[in-house]
């Protein structure tokens, strides 16, 4: 668990209250019920590899370190940080101007290749300007062609992660270009992008409602333990 923090019952107080706050916004942020169809969508379908063939987007894959001298240094985004919507906690690189280190750009999506998990990220501006980790896709959209929070949206589906995915007896590995996308229009896909856009934030504030009560109830375990607090 999380350092419950040597600022004893005044640090405690502190966390609760954002816990508290972060609570209301989790609720506040409770997905509503979205209108049922009668039978499934069936929308023509495309790919990752014939988007990035057409232009509609641009595939990358984390480059070597450019190297350790005295060239701009940048933390480095990893597949853990997307998996658990961290800031980006890589150690720092050394960027060269010409260097081929991936920085990210905001509206870029990024997708764990290894695992078997259906995570994916969307750059936003605090994370802009970290470089692309191992272990990471990085797709970046045309946004004449296509909404990022729609792409990212898609490509998490469950269905789709496992027709893309290989597996074997260690490890399963996703194959990108694989992922399927239907093809709609903007104005349509604005629609799902705001959706999925609001699921993100949802699950954003329940991360941190999760950590924060982690932390809590820890400090209040070492408060009890330690003789600092009363059962009463």
């Amino acid at each position: 668990p999380p350092a419950a923090g040597d600022g004893g019952a005044e640090e405690l107080t502190a966390v609760r209250e954002q816990l508290s706050e972060t609570l209301r916004l989790t609720t506040k942020l409770t997905p509503e019920d979205a209108p049922r169809v009668a039978s499934p969508a069936r929308w023509p379908q495309t790919t990752i590899g014939e988007l990035a063939r057409a232009g509609a987007l641009s595939l990358h894959t984390a480059a070597t370190t450019d190297g350790t001298g005295d060239h701009a240094r940048v933390p480095v985004l990893t597949d853990h940080d997307v998996l658990t919507g961290a800031a980006p906690s890589g150690t720092r690189i050394a960027v060269s101007p010409n260097g081929s280190s991936v920085l990210l750009e905001a509206g870029d999506v990024v997708v764990p290749v290894v695992g078997g998990g259906a995570v994916v990220r969307v750059v936003d501006a605090d994370t802009a300007g970290a470089a692309l980790g191992r272990g990471l896709a990085l797709l970046r959209p045309d946004p004449a062609a296509l909404d990022p929070w729609f792409l990212a949206g898609f490509l998490r589906g469950t269905a789709n992660n496992r027709q893309a995915s290989s597996y074997a007896s260690t490890a399963t590995r996703l194959d990108v270009r694989r992922l399927q996308l239907p093809r709609l229009p903007l104005a349509e896909q604005a629609g799902y992008g705001a959706r999925f856009r609001s699921l993100a934030a949802f699950e954003d504030a329940l991360r941190r409602a999760g950590r924060l009560g982690e932390q809590l109830v820890q400090g209040l375990h070492d408060g009890l333990t330690d003789g600092t607090l009363a059962p009463e």
